[in-house]
């Protein structure tokens, strides 16, 4: 990847990872569940974690030229050709019930995390640092666990039950 393309992809993840925490405060403000919230706020938590990682990379870029390792970036085994699969947006409007609120904040923060896992899992794909590799891969496997700890949610939600 040029440097130029490596600026941007840092910076749409920078953007990403802050629209990210925004969402997340915003909505657990919102919401009336005390899990859904937690939740909420412990991704706000991750998505800040993630935001600082990517400023570490774009300062790293400026004063070296290049991506940096993360002391606390562990490779991860990630399958990059798969995709994170949406709920069906017909299905939603079927179904909802009390926990509206809830469901919403779900389905927008599955669209925000599928966004995110996109860009690293290209990103992933198109670098040629190893550091630069190691770390959206890791972010790309953060952001597929991110998804699935919300699909579980609303899949729930949807059946009527409680928070996972």
């Amino acid at each position: 990847m040029a440097d130029d393309q490596v600026l941007r992809a840092l910076g749409r993840a920078l953007k990403l990872e802050q629209d990210g925490y925004s969402f997340y405060t915003q909505a657990a403000e919102r919401v009336q569940d005390s899990d859904c919230k937690q939740t909420l706020l412990s991704l706000a938590d991750d998505e800040k974690m993630h935001e600082a990682m990517i400023v570490r990379q774009l300062e790293a870029m400026s004063e070296d030229g290049d991506y940096v390792y993360l002391p606390h970036v562990k490779p991860v085994d990630i399958d990059l050709a798969a995709d994170i699969v949406p709920p069906d947006p017909s299905q939603v409007e079927e179904r909802v019930s009390e926990n509206a609120d809830e469901l919403e904040a779900l389905q927008t923060g599955m669209e925000i995390e599928m966004r995110s896992y996109d860009l690293y899992r290209q990103a992933a794909l198109e670098t040629e640092s190893e550091a630069g590799t190691q770390m959206y891969e890791w972010l790309a496997a953060a952001e597929m666990m991110h998804f699935d700890l919300l699909m579980s949610n609303y899949e729930a939600l949807n059946m009527r039950s409680k928070w996972v």
